[in-house]
């Protein structure tokens, strides 16, 4: 099969400066998670929440463990990384949300969740999408809600957790970024009376608005002569009908967008320019530029999942014996947190001292296959005139058995071992 051609001359590449500052991530489950079919597919439902710059078909083990993909994060360029388990003891579900190499790690506890056929099912009209859809060609735009605007005056367990949110998918940049291109919105709400944080996941539908939706309703009603005619009797004029789409009683269909979800959208026809640009002669006003501004209604179709869960604890590094920043539930004194301080700087201090001690025996075992190869390259290099072939192991040092003189061997005669038979004298034949 030919391979697809791909449009070069009128898209911008992207440099590498900019690929390398696009948050990666990896969505995974380990431990008895993997029994649990409900949440693999809400781990495969998330990794589409986070397309495209995300581990799509990643495959855990039972014998994989986290230091397994910490490991190898770091060569793919991966930024966060995001853990579904669940408790052997309890049962309960949790989500650990971590930044790669050093942390911090944050820990939520999951309350509730759906599935994303699950949304679809209680949708009159779903959206029906998959992985490769053109939907997740493009990172979601990320919409916080009950967060605090201003971040210095917020705790500072509440400011990273922002921030956390806010460095899980790329920056928008106005004069870069398309509109058209932004299909899907992630929505995290935080309820302030009982912090809990709620996720949701739509897809952006615009339609050109051409005409009142009143007045398209009274010329589709030849084609379904079902549907019962808007109720003009309050209206005295036909201008209200035309001029306030409020005067019709009644609400708007699921599949119908509503009048104040309708924006007006610059767009620019690049196709257009392109083919004009030698032939027409620059724009001076912008009425006279290739760019044109439309209406068009808005309209979010949930996709799935939905995920309800609150923050348990902050920890500073990835693995659960680094420091704890934050806990919901457990607090500690004054003089607790300084021993814990201490206990942990000890520990750290361990840590460095092993890794001190291994560089050290790296660098004394690499010192000494230098100078073997040294002394084996002179030996060659005086031997080569003589013409004496080279022994692999003349720079071996001579063991007592070998340095030892052949007198202490044992001797073996011949005379000792003329009747061979007295050798099987016990064998019947």
């Amino acid at each position: 099969m030919a391979k697809r051609r791909t449009k070069k001359r009128t898209h911008k590449k992207v440099s590498e400066e900019e690929l390398a500052k696009i948050p990666r991530s990896m969505v995974l489950h380990l431990g008895s998670s993997l029994k649990n079919h409900s949440l693999s597919q809400l781990v495969r439902d998330f990794r589409n929440v986070m397309q495209p710059h995300t581990a799509i078909n990643l495959r855990e083990r039972k014998s994989n463990r986290l230091k397994d993909f910490i490991v190898m994060a770091g060569p793919l360029g991966v930024s966060d990384l995001f853990i579904f388990n669940q408790s052997e003891s309890t049962g309960n579900l949790s989500l650990r949300m971590g930044k790669m190499p050093h942390g911090p790690t944050l820990q939520f506890k999951i309350n509730s969740y759906s599935l994303a056929k699950d949304v679809r099912k209680i949708l009159k009209h779903p959206k029906s999408v998959g992985k490769d859809s053109k939907e997740f060609l493009a990172p979601p735009l990320l919409v916080l809600n009950g967060f605090s605007n201003k971040i210095n005056e917020v705790e500072q367990h509440e400011k990273l957790l922002i921030t956390m949110f806010q460095n899980m998918f790329p920056p928008i940049q106005p004069q870069s970024t398309k509109v058209s291109g932004i299909k899907r919105v992630l929505m995290i709400n935080k309820d302030p009376e009982t912090q809990e944080i709620e996720l949701r996941h739509y897809a952006i539908n615009t339609k050109l608005v051409d005409e009142n939706r009143n007045v398209k309703k009274l010329i589709n009603s030849h084609h379904n002569l079902k549907k019962k005619l808007p109720n003009l009797s309050k209206n005295m004029d036909v201008s209200d009908l035309l001029l306030d789409p409020y005067s019709v009683g009644g609400l708007t269909s699921d599949s119908e967008v509503e009048d104040d979800a309708i924006v007006e959208i610059k767009q620019e026809d690049e196709a257009t320019n392109v083919l004009k640009k030698k032939s027409q002669p620059k724009p001076t006003t912008k009425e006279d530029s290739g760019s044109t501004t439309k209406k068009r209604a808005i309209k979010l179709t949930e996709l799935g999942p939905r995920i309800s869960m609150s923050l348990m604890k902050i920890e500073e590094g990835l693995t659960g014996s680094s420091k704890t920043l934050y806990h919901a539930v457990i607090t500690k004194s004054q003089l607790e947190e300084q021993q814990l301080a201490k206990k942990h700087a000890q520990r750290a201090k361990l840590k460095a001292e092993r890794r001190a001690k291994q560089q050290a025996a790296v660098e004394a075992k690499l010192a000494v296959k230098e100078e073997k190869k040294a002394r084996r390259k002179a030996r060659k290099e005086g031997k080569e005139g003589e013409g004496q072939p080279e022994s692999e192991n003349d720079d071996e040092p001579m063991s007592e058995d070998e340095g030892s003189s052949d007198s202490d061997a044992p001797q073996i005669n011949a005379e000792d071992y003329e009747n061979d038979s007295d050798l099987y004298s016990d064998v019947e034949v």
